[in-house]
């Protein structure tokens, strides 16, 4: 009993004392505060350039694009939008571009693989499409038709098979 007690006097004797534990964080120096409002400006850049994307407006959806990249940084889902808005003004190696840093910066995204595989076929660069495509079937043979993304590894996959079949096919002269 006795070492009960002298525990609860020792913890109620710091507890109480000026420089104890209880009054640290009243002593902390002052944190800074995130910049919430620059953040909800850089979603409303994100926000708008899909819906000049969604609207066609692509030269308008590529400037809100860099504006939000020149922002956030690094983005996998601003950088795979970025390379749809490039296929759509016909850039394809900004296109390429930018969905390779997508699958850079996030390997698990489907979609930009399945387009960074097509840009490639179609730029005549079969081994870049063949790597995309061999990744894409990976990621099938995991999934085994169950994950959520299945049907959206086999469009992906669908769409580097075509463009790979289409660029090996002679065009006429």
């Amino acid at each position: 009993m006795s070492r009960l007690f002298m525990c609860v006097a020792i913890c109620a004797a710091v507890l109480a004392s000026p420089g104890s534990l209880a009054q640290a964080p009243s002593r902390a120096a002052p944190q800074p505060k995130a910049n919430i409002d620059k953040m909800d400006d850089a979603i409303k850049k994100y926000q708008d350039a899909t819906r000049h994307y969604q609207a066609g407006q692509y030269k308008l959806a590529e400037k809100e694009l860099e504006d939000f990249l020149g922002r956030v940084g690094e983005h996998a889902g601003a950088n795979f939008m970025m390379g749809l808005v490039q296929i759509e003004l016909q850039n394809l190696d900004k296109a390429r571009t930018s969905f390779r840093t997508a699958v850079n910066l996030d390997p698990a995204m489907v979609a930009p693989r399945g387009y960074l595989g097509a840009v490639e076929a179609f730029a005549g660069n079969m081994q870049g499409a063949a790597e995309q495509k061999a990744a894409l079937e990976k990621m099938k043979t995991d999934c085994a038709g169950t994950c959520p993304k299945a049907g959206e590894i086999d469009t992906a996959l669908e769409r580097v098979t075509q463009n790979m079949g289409a660029a090996a096919q002679p065009q006429p002269s």
